[in-house]
């Protein structure tokens, strides 16, 4: 537990047998001898995505500071190729959403725990877990051009989590974002 913790900066309660984990402003525990994973706040299940990235990221995060660089998802070792087709990051939900709405996306990522930063029309750095935090832009929609929506990473993201994995933390975090869940 002291290596997982100095890794990933969870926390372990040796009583319970528990990583305490947050992600999104929200405490999660993971207590793998019972193959369970639960938000502390309440009772009810966890998504597959928001599982499998927790139990992800317990297991391979690095103990490596942030490097500041924000990356798209194409700019990762592999991504221009694996972020493609169903791989696809749905940014154009957020786009949709939100073209003619930032404050209500400003809103929505600010429940998230979001910090805003100088880009696009608004964006929001969200810490989705302790080592992986993650910037989302969105550009209004105007007479000329459509809404568009990205998704930054640190680009130290890689060495916590594999690709597949990134794009279940993408429709996790996107889908609290819009208010839905969202699918492959």
């Amino acid at each position: 537990p002291e290596e997982v913790c100095r890794r990933s900066l969870a926390r372990y309660d040796k009583d319970k047998g528990a990583y305490l984990i947050t992600s999104m402003e929200r405490d999660y525990e993971v207590r793998p001898a019972a193959c369970e994973i639960r938000p502390l706040d309440e009772e009810g299940p966890v998504s597959v995505e928001l599982g499998l990235l927790i139990l992800f990221y317990l297991m391979k995060a690095q103990d490596i500071p942030l490097s500041g660089k924000w990356v798209s998802e194409f700019e990762l070792t592999g991504g221009a190729m694996f972020f493609r087709g169903p791989h696809i990051i749905q940014n154009h939900e957020v786009a949709r959403r939100y073209g003619h709405d930032v404050e209500g996306f400003s809103e929505a990522c600010r429940r998230l725990g979001g910090e805003p930063v100088e880009m696009g029309d608004a964006a929001f750095k969200i810490r989705v877990l302790p080592r992986a935090p993650v910037i989302v832009v969105l550009w209004r929609a105007d007479e000329e051009f459509g809404a568009s929506a990205k998704l930054l990473m640190d680009s130290t993201i890689e060495h916590h989590l594999p690709l597949d994995v990134i794009v279940g933390m993408a429709l996790e975090l996107l889908g609290r974002i819009v208010g839905k869940v969202l699918w492959y």
